[in-house]
């Protein structure tokens, strides 16, 4: 294990992420416009990054024929299943909605939010985590397409921190209040990075197939929470193609930086 890489690769996400929250605080986001296109920005930059650094990696593994598809098909089945799951289980509330989600609990809204937020952050640490592994292992994904995965993770992690951050103070919580449930979920990426991490590497003793399989799982959770959540997030109370725009940019830049360092 490249000890210094790994390191780099798991706190500037995690960074980003809190710094983005820390600056809700302390700017005025302005619009609901502003919100949907940090957003939109974010899904597409995880659209693109699930595509260029797992979904194809995982064919590269497994090869394109029809076992290939059928094998990355149900990790990709797997990962949307797994995220649904989370989402029907954990207790948790959106900004824009009056009633959490979830399992009945007694928590209080702001941690019902937190929670919320926490959840964004899950698949793209278990995904980092099995990028890093593969990596490690020597599988098509190398060092320089896992680099490019966690700058895109950190590239759209800022705007997403603060977009999600902002409505919390907006609604009165504390700036103490809010930084505290920022550090918290942000937490959550590299907590799951590392399971992500350790998981991978047990399981692909196990055959060449595990890898391949793992990669389309970090693939659909990703996706899923991107359509389940961040467009339409992005999209509520919007005027014009803002959001989109900030979709479309945010997934050419990933492209981009895919096909540059992938």
């Amino acid at each position: 294990m490249r000890w210094g890489l790994f390191a780099i690769y798991m706190i500037v996400p995690w960074a980003a992420t809190f710094l983005g929250s820390l600056t809700a605080l302390v700017i005025k986001l302005g619009s609901k416009k502003r919100q949907g296109v940090m957003l939109g920005f974010a899904a597409g930059v995880m659209i693109a990054a699930s595509v260029w650094s797992l979904i194809l990696p995982a064919f590269e593994e497994v090869g394109s024929n029809l076992r290939g598809v059928v094998i990355v098909s149900l990790g990709f089945i797997l990962g949307c299943a797994g995220m649904l799951a989370l989402d029907k289980i954990v207790p948790h509330q959106h900004n824009e909605m009056v009633a959490p989600e979830g399992r009945l609990s007694h928590l209080s809204r702001p941690t019902l939010l937190a929670t919320a937020v926490a959840l964004h952050n899950i698949p793209e640490g278990i995904a980092l985590g099995v990028v890093i592994a593969a990596a490690n292992s020597g599988a098509s994904t190398g060092w320089s397409a896992a680099l490019m995965f966690a700058f895109g993770l950190a590239l759209q992690n800022f705007p997403e921190g603060l977009a999600v951050t902002f409505p919390l103070y907006q609604s009165g919580i504390s700036k103490r209040r809010c930084a505290q449930l920022g550090l918290l979920t942000s937490l959550s990426e590299p907590v799951a990075a590392l399971l992500g991490l350790v998981s991978t590497s047990l399981l692909s003793m196990l055959g060449n197939v595990v890898m391949p399989i793992l990669l389309s799982v970090a693939a659909g959770a990703m996706i899923f929470i991107v359509v389940e959540e961040l467009i339409p997030e992005s999209q509520i109370e919007q005027s014009g193609h803002s959001a989109t725009y900030g979709f479309l940019l945010g997934f050419w830049i990933m492209a981009i930086a895919g096909l540059l360092f992938g």
